[in-house]
């Protein structure tokens, strides 16, 4: 580490002076005190080493791979928070599904018990509810206040188009129709999603199986393109222009 710290010494003297050269490195080893007492060829060892650094500093330069390295970094990380967005809104749809679907199924065991109103069935959807627990907890709080009211404006912020039929067959319920024929769709309705949903997770499936395929056999592609094909071209360019200047050579 002194050693390093007594060369970069010099190197911060002649770092850019691109015609530098051994003499005025080797005077400026000589002036340092850690070379005071050293005998010629540790000054020399000392001039060679300092020279082939300062070369590699000098020759230094942006080249074409790093700026394009840099442009696609750049491109990544300006584009990451849109992707994350994008990824946590399909998360968010899936989450929603299953949400629904687990309101269709509390709704389906409440309709068949006597004397289960609107209410009731808001207060157990509420208790078991994650995603759309805010805007029932509201209609839940409106409830008193317009059972009518509190629903239509539970609509009003809800964009989900599955859960709005259910809050529709919740309003029809409140007009005093019986929660059974309110709800005589949702056995097939939830059958629906299922199939849906079941249809979705083989398509993610076989996606996962596509990529994990691609992901293994990459290595062995790349090291087939990189140690055979490559090689093989190089060695045929370079033996067709060894074989032009040959046939050039004896015109």
């Amino acid at each position: 580490m002194e050693l390093t710290e007594q060369d970069n010494i010099v190197l911060d003297q002649y770092k850019g002076k691109l015609n530098t050269t051994e003499d005025q490195i080797r005077k400026s080893v000589e002036r340092l005190q850690y070379y005071q007492d050293s005998n010629d060829a540790d000054i020399e060892k000392a001039v060679k080493r300092i020279t082939e650094k300062l070369q590699v500093i000098n020759t230094e330069y942006l080249q074409w791979f790093e700026l394009l390295l840099a442009f696609v970094f750049a491109v990544i990380g300006y584009m990451a928070p849109l992707w994350i967005l994008v990824f946590q809104a399909k998360m968010r749809q899936l989450e929603m599904e299953d949400e629904v679907m687990q309101f269709q199924t509390i709704i389906l065991m409440l309709m068949r018990i006597e004397r289960v109103n609107v209410e009731i069935i808001l207060d157990w959807l509420e208790r078991y509810s994650n995603i759309f627990k805010a805007p029932i907890t509201k209609c839940v709080n409106n409830y008193e206040a317009g059972a009518w009211e509190a629903l239509e404006a539970m609509k009003d912020d809800v964009t989900y188009m599955p859960l709005i039929r259910i809050i529709e067959s919740l309003q029809a319920a409140v007009e005093k129709i019986p929660i059974r024929d309110a709800f005589d769709e949702l056995d097939s309705e939830r059958d629906y999603y299922q199939e849906k949903r079941k249809e979705s997770n083989n398509r993610l499936i076989t996606r996962k199986a596509m990529i994990g395929k691609a992901i293994g056999f990459s290595p062995m592609v790349c090291m087939f393109v990189g140690y055979l094909i490559i090689p093989l071209v190089f060695i045929g360019l370079t033996s067709m222009s060894n074989s032009f200047s040959t046939m050039s050579t004896l015109k």
